[in-house]
């Protein structure tokens, strides 16, 4: 018997939103930091209040970067500037530096840093000043990369095309880095001309993007400048071709103490549903991810509020630690669980509820009056996918991409290979564990900045999120959902009547498609990045590949695939 959703037990948006404020106090909440420990602590006491079970705060340890020495003179002025995360790292842990004894260094700028831009100069012992384009963001743009997706946007609201860019994934940067790092640069500035008018971005470690391109650390130091600081720059070097200056970086990779967080609410079977969202944040974290944590408390007063012999699963409720450390918390999590014996069925995750914003033509942001959209991943292995839609729809959740996708192998799998539907939240780790998951996150332009504060919250919206998250939960509990016994198998194929949909790994296995690709683009497939995109649907690939794959170039491929 399915168990009713008691409406009135469920916190109200002031409580959540309070809890948000209470997260955001410290300013940050980086992993290992004293900060960090605070956020676990107040997450596990207000745990202890709601009554939960088997509480416990586990440590792990995780590397992660420190920076204590950052700045930038160049040609006679400073430049206020921001570490990269990730670079300046030439071993796992260590403490790295340069020009820290004011040692004086050549610059050069080499524009968008593409392999035709770096290809003809001597970079040697020179550091580089290269510009940081991110590709343009939007629903529509991230339904075309989904291999299996559906929009939910009944009034039309994701049509209007407004200035946003995506912050997450790679643009110019990294390869503009790694082409310098080839070429000999000692040093990469980068200028954020796609974002706010200032430096702090702390961006993606993508040391995985550079292993198949023979970088295994990221070792180059790199900082980041604002546009005006850019600008400035690039009217200096409209002049000279090459400035002196010094560039001072120093960072500490060492290991640090991470925190996971958790507690239990006992049912009537032994098989968990977890409901979790990640604590540790760069900065102050309101959006990120303090909306997701507090998201994952409501839920956990709201069942420790029903009756043991109601809850048809044992509830557990977690708080990971480690987004910005390589998710080794979180991996470390899921094995403990195992290693426990604890059987845990379903991951429900939650994060990032923020409001939108754009810019304007001279990229002054503002807010546009709604909720940033929505991409929620649903494992087919969970059956969910239909009720999730479902619970959606009935809380007015609009504006939110839904993400069919299969759970992984297990978390040690020694090959990675990037699927077009893989789960990019916090979830991933639960999902290429083989644990099902559903999974809730938005694409804000300003959760990697230090503006993620607690008025980035769209208020109202946290009760019709939680109150959605809790109807799917007690779905799952009863086992009303119908796994897709027709997921796919990721392997490649020989049929090609997608055209440009096919993934590169599917092309790749004929070598008619092989012939096709490089009579339009010739040296792609054997482009060293490929291997890094196998999962990828060939149209995805093209904002990495700049002219490679223009529009004229994609539509005659797609052509002469789709008549093989």
């Amino acid at each position: 018997m399915k168990i009713k959703f008691k409406e009135k037990l469920f916190p109200k948006k002031e409580e959540i939103f309070s809890w948000i404020c209470d997260l955001s106090q410290w300013g940050h909440r980086k992993t290992g930091s004293e900060e960090g420990r605070k956020s676990a602590e107040y997450i596990a006491s207000k745990f202890n209040e709601f009554g939960l079970e088997d509480i416990k705060i586990e440590e792990v340890p995780a590397v992660f970067l420190n920076t204590d020495i950052c700045s930038l003179n160049i040609d006679g002025d400073d430049f206020e500037c921001f570490a990269g995360n990730g670079t300046n790292r030439k071993a796992e842990t260590g403490i790295f530096e340069i020009g820290i004894d004011g040692s004086e260094a050549e610059f050069v700028y080499i524009g968008e840093g593409s392999e035709e831009d770096v290809k003809d100069l001597d970079l040697t012992g020179k550091i580089v000043v290269s510009d940081m384009r991110f590709q343009k963001m939007s629903a529509d743009m991230r339904m075309d990369i989904f291999e299996e997706a559906e929009l939910f946007d009944p009034e039309g609201k994701l049509k209007k095309t407004l200035k946003k860019y995506n912050i997450f994934t790679p643009g110019t940067w990294p390869f503009n880095y790694i082409n310098a790092s080839k070429a000999g640069a000692k040093g990469f500035i980068g200028i954020l001309d796609d974002y706010y008018d200032d430096p702090y971005w702390y961006n993606e470690d993508y040391t995985d993007i550079g292993l198949p391109l023979e970088t295994e650390y990221m070792a180059l130091p790199a900082v980041w400048i604002s546009r005006s600081s850019g600008n400035i720059l690039r009217d200096k070097f409209r002049k000279k071709e090459v400035l002196k200056g010094v560039m001072k970086l120093r960072s500490d990779y060492n290991y640090r103490t991470a925190r996971n967080v958790s507690g239990k609410l006992p049912g009537q079977s032994d098989e968990i549903i977890l409901v979790h969202s990640h604590h540790d944040a760069v900065f102050t974290g309101a959006v990120q991810d303090g909306s997701g944590i507090s998201e994952m408390m409501a839920l956990a007063k709201y069942f420790s509020q029903i009756p043991e012999e109601e809850r048809k699963k044992t509830m557990m409720f977690a708080a990971t630690d480690t987004h910005y450390a390589n998710y080794v918390g979180h991996e470390e999590f899921i094995r403990t669980r195992h290693s426990n014996g604890e059987k845990l069925i379903l991951d429900l995750c939650i994060e990032h509820i923020g409001k939108e914003t754009a810019f304007d033509e001279n990229y002054n942001e503002y807010e546009t009056g709604e909720p940033e959209f929505r991409i929620v991943y649903v494992s087919n292995q969970s059956g969910l996918y239909d009720i999730v839609k479902e619970k959606y729809v009935k809380y007015g959740l609009d504006k939110t991409l839904f993400v069919k996708t299969d759970v992984g192998r297990g978390l040690d799998q020694e090959e990675y290979e990037f699927s077009e539907n893989e789960v990019i939240s916090d979830a991933y780790c639960f999902n290429e564990d083989g644990i099902p998951i559903v999974s809730m996150v938005s694409p804000q332009m300003y959760i990697y900045h230090p503006s993620d504060k607690p008025d980035r919250i769209p208020i109202d919206q946290l009760e019709p999120v939680g109150k959605a998250f809790a109807e799917i939960a007690l779905e799952a509990a009863a086992g009303t959902g119908k796994v897709n016994q027709n997921s796919k198998e990721k392997k490649g194929t020989e049929e090609f009547s997608k055209g440009i949909s096919n993934t590169v790994k599917e092309i790749l296995s004929n070598e008619e498609a092989v012939r096709i690709i490089e009579k339009y683009a010739p040296g792609l497939t054997k482009d060293p990045r490929i291997d890094m995109a196998m999962g990828m649907k060939l149209k995805s690939v093209a904002p990495f590949v700049g002219s490679k794959l223009n529009r004229e170039v994609l539509a005659a491929i797609d052509k002469e695939l789709k008549e093989l």
